[in-house]
């Protein structure tokens, strides 16, 4: 694998989106995300528009920083804002305020003209009209792109933890199917569009960094922690994870010149279950390639007819996409495509 990462900057592809995300990049010294870039540059062709996308929190010591990030290279900024209502930051466990919130995102309209804002919903005791009036906050933010994410329960956390011992952290799917139609409709009728599951998004500010992941296309993960993938002219799909924790990923790079810790080759099912997951996230959906229909073990035919029938999806040739009716179903529609 780490051969490849070497082929890559030999034969380079054309990069399109460059994102210093999975935590708080912004904690980072300028001078570290310039080096970077510089490095990006020498080895591949950059796209004339390439997006340059950095993760921030709206604390008042990042904040600061955004002017120098913007003359560093960076020309999109993500702040994981998680809610205008209080209790629910302090049910998320998150400390900053309104007000940080806003300077953030004020400071970030004034410097980018994409800036985007993630929120959470779904809490346990979460109302429509509680949300609705959230909702009506946000649009008033002037933003370009809005991430809403249903609460989920993720292995590892403390919320798994607490989930675990019987407390109830999450709404229950009746509600949260309502929630989700509230925030679609909401934000559709003020200018943007759903394009992704969980993404809204003003014309032409659509993520194109996360749009690779739901298109199976290929990316370098690089840094403690990072997934990269990449396809083969024989449709075989390699896997890397370089190692999790900084001080020993910083200890692989010294003593072999990379951090990969992890690197496989998925097989078929695994590869499709890649396409599939992902990209039927996406409103437009995706061209499903042929190999998908050649070995029924693949892709279940049988339900793939049925989710048609029943107006769940849409299927013309090898594109298939889910419909709105469909949305509400996704994770058991994916599960029954794969099997």
């Amino acid at each position: 694998m780490a051969r490849l990462y070497q082929e890559k900057a030999k034969n380079p592809g054309q990069v399109d989106s460059v994102f210093f995300g999975g935590g708080t990049p912004t904690l980072m010294p300028v001078s570290i995300i310039e080096e970077i870039l510089e490095t990006i540059d020498t080895l591949f062709p950059l796209a004339s528009n390439v997006e340059i996308t950095a993760e921030a929190n709206p604390s008042s010591t990042e904040t600061q920083k955004l002017a120098s990030f913007k003359s560093a290279g960076i020309n999109r900024i993500s702040v994981g804002a998680q809610s205008l209502n209080p209790k629910t930051r302090h049910f998320l466990g998150r400390a900053h305020s309104n007000q940080d919130i806003y300077n953030a995102l004020h400071a970030a309209m004034g410097l980018f003209n994409h800036v985007s804002a993630d929120f959470i919903y779904g809490m346990p005791e979460q109302t429509a009209s509680g949300w609705m009036d959230e909702l009506e906050q946000i649009i008033q933010l002037g933003l370009s792109h809005i991430s809403a994410y249903q609460l989920t329960i993720e292995p590892g956390t403390q919320f798994y933890n607490r989930s675990n011992k019987g407390e109830i952290l999450t709404c229950n799917d009746e509600i949260m199917a309502d929630l989700y139609e509230l925030t679609t409709n909401m934000l559709s009728s003020n200018g943007f569009e759903l394009y992704e599951v969980s993404n809204y998004a003003k014309p032409d500010a659509c993520c194109r960094h996360n749009l690779i992941y739901w298109n199976a296309q290929d990316w370098l993960g690089i840094g403690p922690g990072a997934h990269g993938r990449f396809t083969l002219p024989d449709n075989r799909r390699l896997h890397s994870q370089t190692r999790r924790s900084p001080e020993g990923w910083l200890s692989a790079i010294q003593d072999r010149q990379h951090g990969i810790d992890i690197h496989n080759e998925d097989d078929e099912v695994e590869f499709a279950r890649e396409i599939i997951l992902m990209g039927l996230r996406l409103s437009s959906g995706i061209n499903l390639p042929d190999w998908l229909f050649e070995k029924e073990s693949l892709i279940n035919v049988n339900w793939l007819q049925q989710f048609k029938e029943d107006n769940l999806i849409a299927l013309h040739n090898n594109h298939i996409k889910v419909t709105p009716k469909g949305r509400l179903h996704l994770n058991s529609i994916i599960s029954k495509l794969l099997n």
